[in-house]
């Protein structure tokens, strides 16, 4: 659970770091990839978190 927390913790956080250098990018196919990577992160820790209410919840 602890490791758990830690990975979603850090994905957030990277998350954080693409949208704000998403705000300082000047150039806008940075700023596209920068978007897509920051709701890749998003999704990521959405899913961890997701699958480890399930198996919390389901005792697997």
């Amino acid at each position: 659970m602890d490791k758990t927390k830690n990975l979603v913790d850090v994905k957030l956080a990277l998350a954080a770091k693409c949208e704000r250098l998403l705000r300082l990018s000047g150039s806008r196919p940075r700023r596209k990839t920068l978007a897509y990577q920051a709701l890749k992160y998003r999704r990521q820790a959405e899913q961890i978190a997701r699958d480890q209410n399930l198996t919390a919840t389901t005792g697997k």
